[in-house]
């Protein structure tokens, strides 16, 4: 269902040292590597790994490695531990629900566990058609998901907005955002091109690395089968625009079990406008 693009993103980090969580990021785009909170030296293969994004599970375990938890993560868990945990990690912190991980190989456990969260209010540089509604303070998720029934594409977040498109079941798309009143912000190519109502599409359950959805690879001919105007809702210039978006911060607790010994600790994470979780 999903085409995939194949990517093995190699991420150079070398003696970073900020304060706090970076929240920069670019609307729709999941290319960007954006800030590493902590230090790593040498270089730190994002594989696609299970079901998470490559590049925000590389700089997880960057995070883990060089700062969050000390050198305490590369002294006790070999590098394919480290992944896996921050794949684990990156699991709990979209979810918010706390997570147990197993290693495959060396008996180490771990349970991370989301404490606390707290909305914080940024500015995103959105795109958009311009027939299509801008609509402010949406909540980032910027994640694949795909229709749980035959659902309406709407050009603003209500049932009596104008149709623009109609998704089949299984179909997958670009979750970019959640509205207040519950209804889920659709991109193609990182531009906004409709609304479809939330309880009708769901995350799709194994995602990989900065995939392309059905939507994004969708032809002409298709389109007009589907009933989507491409010609109207995908202009070649779109609205470009400054919006106010809600991300998420939250206080993570790790409790982790090696044969070499035990750690308990907290850190911070926040997410970025582009949806990547960054830990610091």
């Amino acid at each position: 269902m999903l085409k995939s693009k194949k990517v093995l993103a190699t991420l150079t980090i070398a003696s970073v040292g900020l304060s706090g969580c970076a929240t920069t990021g670019e609307w729709g785009s999941k290319q960007s590597i954006g800030t590493v909170i902590g230090s790593l030296g040498g270089a730190l293969i994002g594989s696609q790994i299970g079901g998470g994004t490559g590049r925000t599970v590389a700089i997880i375990a960057a995070a883990l490695a060089g700062g969050a938890l000390g050198n305490w993560i590369g002294s006790n868990l070999d590098k394919k531990d480290q992944e896996a945990l921050a794949l684990s990690t990156q699991q709990a912190l979209e979810s918010g629900k706390s997570v147990a991980w197993a290693s495959d190989h060396s008996g180490a456990t771990a349970t991370i566990k989301p404490v606390s969260s707290k909305q914080v209010a940024q500015t995103a540089t959105v795109k958009r058609s311009a027939r299509i509604a801008r609509v402010d303070n949406l909540s980032v998720i910027n994640q694949p998901y795909q229709a749980l029934r035959s659902a309406n594409l709407r050009a603003a977040p209500n049932t009596s907005a104008e149709k623009v498109g109609g998704f089949s079941v299984g179909q997958s798309f670009t979750a970019l955002g959640k509205t207040d009143n519950n209804w889920i912000a659709v991109g193609r190519q990182g531009v906004t091109i409709g609304y479809v109502h939330a309880p009708l599409v769901g995350p799709v359950a194994r995602a990989t690395a900065d995939q392309a959805t059905d939507l994004d690879s969708l032809t002409l001919a298709d389109a007009q089968v589907q009933g989507f105007d491409l010609d109207a809702i995908e202009p070649t210039s779109p609205v470009v625009e400054n919006v106010a978006v809600q991300t998420t911060c939250r206080t993570v607790q790790y409790d982790i079990k090696t044969a070499k010994g035990t750690d308990s600790r907290t850190v911070d994470a926040c997410q970025a406008t582009d949806g990547a979780w960054q830990i610091g």
